[in-house]
């Protein structure tokens, strides 16, 4: 805003005024040049002492409360203006400077009511218009602001900043078009107007015409090139375009003229977010958080670097400071809910996500992720009413497609979830997890080979992915995983393998634990420890090389491990690992008081339960821990298997021979339980019923030597000497018949 002084030495107007003492006439006339000199302070006692010598009309007045004003003495400037209007109420020129004051004090409603008492005094008057559409801009009434820079762009076509101001507010509107329009007006009537250009290149990039934009961010680094904002607004226009590394050099060039140019920072990361250069994000942004640490989205964006790394446990934090900022910041209360999905704490993320559906009841990603982890606690058709609820609010939304058809699947809908999953990749053709679990509806509905061609879809994908970004942790391991899937286990293994040899942890732990199903043992312990010695302070890896130790056989190094991952807090992986490896070295005590040391929520600490104590010789114990897993209506093909072992160490054949039959009427492809129920059988006396198990057992498993021993036997008793000495034959190397 602007200032008026009158009877100014610069030429400012002087009224006609009654003849006053020439010697108060000089001492205004020195107040005004020294106004004109920006010597405030001195000119003020001049205005004093021409107004004791006689000399008060309003223009003295009006001038000593504009050199009062350019101190910030805005409330004795105000009485000044008051002395002035008292004096001549239609002097427009104090009301605008009225106005002014107002406007400095942060009173911009004060402020439009004297620019509009100067304006009904003269209707043309350009500052006043200018001002007042300032004052509307503050007070949020864009619509009343662009009115006033319209009026004045109307009566002063020429005027330059007008039609910038005016771009701005059509911009604000939504109105990008218009912006243009005037941004260009500006730039034609002064072409080394950088900021017309600046706010020429934001309405092009709204409009998604970024190489336009561009073209005019490069205007005005013509004309300045010291202009960090155009190099910071050019940066994210290449990142729009996916031209990264130039992006990176534009926010480069903004922070070499501006190192504390938050928004450069900030951009910065969120380009390398954009990439998976996540490390280099958090770099970014922990430097935008050192300029300005109450800003909520930094402290969110950080959390989810760390949420994207795979850092569930550490984002939460950095979200909790967000929340500091900004309690009612509604994305930073669902990711959180979010990070303890991942880490499968479903029921303690619904307190976050309804918090955040509390701050905003039409939050759709709150709502897909709060149905998403109702169909994880087992509540399908809740999880499903509120995944639709955000399809309806988003249809574009990938993932929710996808969350609606692992419900709907979930469900036994099969044709419904796939029709989800097409949509989902309509939406994203290159969808690599929507193409695999695709894949598994169609398997499901009966079309194995369209599902294989859905894998193969996943898996070129990935390829692609892979073609521009080799080093890319996250798509190695999930390549892995669905090679793994695919039972293509030694490619899934050398894809873990590049995962983990980029240091991605995530790829590393799969690497172990496929290592662990398959084997070698050994190569397994060698790539926990090697996990281990690169993440030694995290829980999750000292449980998994326990795990790796315990499978090798080496339970009592594996029990310090698991002790470790529990000193930081309950872990029911870490748990149940260290009740196994305390069973192995026969502490069977303290392997119970282990799984009892949290209240089990798992049907797996029943079943291990059982194990233990079948392991400590309480097989009655033991086969009451196996019934309250098949109570539970859970893994009933594995609690039947064990509870007929447990039978059978009590000696309880015929019990147990229920029992096995029991498990193999749920899966009848396990050899383990054909042979267990073939060896009760023997037990009992009935080696007819034990050869046919047995059979089964050396069709499914014909390299098992225990089997075809215990066939032998079978025979044996039978009295089919010559077959029992064929299958012994057998075990030594020889061809039965």
């Amino acid at each position: 805003m602007s200032l008026l002084f009158l009877a100014s030495v610069s030429g400012a107007e002087v009224e006609e005024k009654p003849a006053i003492p020439p010697a108060a006439e000089q001492e205004f006339l020195r107040g005004n040049a020294l106004c004109d000199a920006k010597r405030y302070e001195d000119a003020i006692p001049c205005y004093d002492r021409a107004i004791e010598m006689g000399l008060r009309d309003h223009v003295v007045w009006n001038n000593k409360g504009v050199a009062l004003d350019s101190i910030s003495r805005h409330e004795d400037a105000l009485a000044c203006y008051d002395r002035a209007l008292a004096v001549k109420p239609s002097y427009e020129t104090a009301w605008y400077n009225r106005g002014n004051a107002y406007a400095y004090l942060g009173q911009h409603e004060r402020a439009v009511e004297c620019y509009d008492k100067a304006l009904a005094l003269k209707p043309i008057y350009g500052v006043a218009l200018y001002d007042k559409g300032l004052a509307l801009t503050q007070l949020g009434k864009t619509k009343k602001a662009l009115e006033s820079y319209e009026r004045l762009s109307e009566i002063d076509a020429t005027n330059e900043v007008a039609w910038f101001r005016k771009g701005l507010l059509l911009e604000q509107l939504g109105r990008a078009e218009d912006a243009i329009e005037a941004y260009r007006r500006a730039t034609s009537l002064t072409p080394g107007y950088e900021d017309a250009w600046n706010g020429l290149g934001n309405a092009l990039y709204a409009l998604e015409r970024y190489e336009e934009a561009i073209e005019s961010f490069d205007k005005v680094l013509a004309i300045n090139a010291k202009n960090e904002e155009a190099w910071n607004n050019k940066g994210f226009t290449f990142f729009m375009l996916g031209i990264h590394d130039e992006a990176i050099r534009c926010y480069d060039r903004a922070l070499t003229i501006n190192p504390a140019y938050k928004h450069a920072w900030y951009n910065k990361g969120y380009t390398y977010h954009g990439i998976d250069r996540l490390e280099d994000a958090i770099v970014c942004y922990q430097k935008a958080l050192e300029i300005d640490t109450g800003d909520e989205v930094l402290w969110n964006n950080l959390g989810n670097a760390h949420y994207n790394l795979g850092r569930y446990e550490e984002s939460i934090p950095y979200f909790e400071k967000g929340l500091e900022a900004n309690p009612k910041y509604e994305i930073a209360w669902n990711n959180i809910g979010n990070a303890l999905n991942k880490m499968g704490r479903h029921a303690e993320s619904l307190k976050y996500h309804d918090k955040a559906l509390e701050l905003k009841p039409d939050f759709d990603y709150a709502l897909y992720a709060k149905g998403h982890a109702l169909g994880q606690l087992g509540k399908p058709e809740e999880g499903l009413e509120l995944i639709t609820q955000s399809l309806e609010l988003n249809p574009n939304y990938d993932h929710a497609w996808i969350a609606k058809a692992e419900v709907l699947a979930s469900l036994g809908r099969y044709e419904e979830a796939r029709e989800a999953v097409t949509n989902a990749l309509v939406l994203n053709p290159t969808y690599d997890e929507a193409w695999i679990f695709r894949g598994k509806i169609t398997f499901e509905l009966g079309d194995p080979e369209e599902a294989r061609r859905c894998f193969e879809e996943a898996l070129q994908s990935y390829a692609v992915a892979l073609e521009f970004e080799p080093g890319n942790g996250e798509v190695l391991r999930l390549q892995g995983a669905l090679l793994e899937d695919l039972e293509r286990d030694n490619e899934a293994l050398a894809s873990y393998a590049l995962a983990a040899a980029v240091g991605d942890g995530p790829g590393m732990s799969a690497q172990v634990r496929l290592l662990l199903r398959k084997g070698p043992v050994d190569r397994a312990v060698a790539a926990a420890a090697e996990l281990f010695s690169k993440k030694a302070a995290d829980p999750d890896t000292a449980s998994l090389l326990g795990e790796a130790l315990l499978e090798a056989g080496r339970a009592n190094e594996a029990i310090p491990l698991f002790e470790c991952a529990l000193a930081e807090k309950p872990r029911p992986d870490a748990r149940r690992g260290l009740a196994r490896a305390l069973m192995h070295v026969k502490r069977f005590d303290d392997a119970l008081r282990t799984l009892d040391a949290d209240d089990p929520r798992e049907p797996e600490d029943p079943l291990l339960r059982g194990t233990i104590l079948r392991a400590a010789g309480r097989p009655a114990a033991a086969v009451a821990a196996y019934d309250s897993v098949i109570a539970s209506g859970r893994h009933l093909d594995v609690a039947y298997f064990e509870r007929g072992r447990a039978l059978a160490d009590a000696k309880r054949y015929r019990e147990a021979l229920a029992s096995f039959d029991a498990a193999l009427g749920l899966d009848g492809t396990r050899a383990e339980v054909w042979q267990e129920h073939g060896a009760v059988a023997l037990a009992m006396g009935r080696p007819r019923v034990a050869l046919r198990s047995l059979e089964r057992v050396t069709d499914l498993a014909p390299e098992a030597a225990s089997s075809w021993e215990l066939r032998a036997t079978a025979l044996d008793a039978l009295g089919r000497s010559e077959d029992a000495a064929r299958c012994r034959a057998r075990i030594r190397g020889g061809v039965p018949g």
